[in-house]
């Protein structure tokens, strides 16, 4: 009568025996082929979040304009330039005064019918950056100038 009380209690051993050996074996092979392919389980980052843009803002500035009827207009404009890096974004800010006179100088030679239509503005966009990719001291690199975006832009 005690063989009978005892064979549960031995199938109940046997069965754990047999599950802690076929984990035992399944944690040993997964370990060999991470180790033969050389590829390591890693937590990805749940999500990176995307960089905020490294913007430097030029304060809005006011230029006469040239016309074909010889009347006074002037051009209103602000914007901010979107740079590749930190050295560029502090290469900027240090020639800030260089910079400023370079735009006031190509500003100031633009026509007041062109630059009022959506075309003008982004051919304008595309010559602050023509002339903000040359270097602004000598022996210094060219910034690294990505967007013109505008802030302010009245014709009057």
């Amino acid at each position: 009568m005690t063989t009978t009380r005892k064979t549960p209690w031995l199938l109940i051993l046997l069965l754990a025996l047999v599950v802690v050996a076929g984990s035992s074996a399944g944690t040993y092979v997964y370990l060999c082929r991470v180790a033969k392919t050389g590829e390591v389980a890693k937590a990805e980052p749940a999500e990176t979040k995307p960089q905020a843009p490294r913007l430097v803002n030029i304060a809005p500035m006011t230029v006469n304009l040239v016309n074909e009827r010889d009347e006074p207009r002037l051009l209103y404009v602000g914007f901010a330039l979107e740079v590749a890096d930190d050295a560029t974004q502090a290469q900027l800010l240090q020639y800030m005064p260089q910079v400023r006179s370079q735009l006031l100088t190509l500003l100031s030679g633009q026509n007041s019918a062109q630059v009022i239509t959506p075309q003008g503005k982004a051919a304008l966009a595309e010559r602050i950056l023509h002339t903000l990719g040359q270097p602004l001291a000598p022996q210094q690199p060219a910034p690294a100038v990505l967007r013109v975006l505008y802030t302010d832009f009245i014709v009057q």
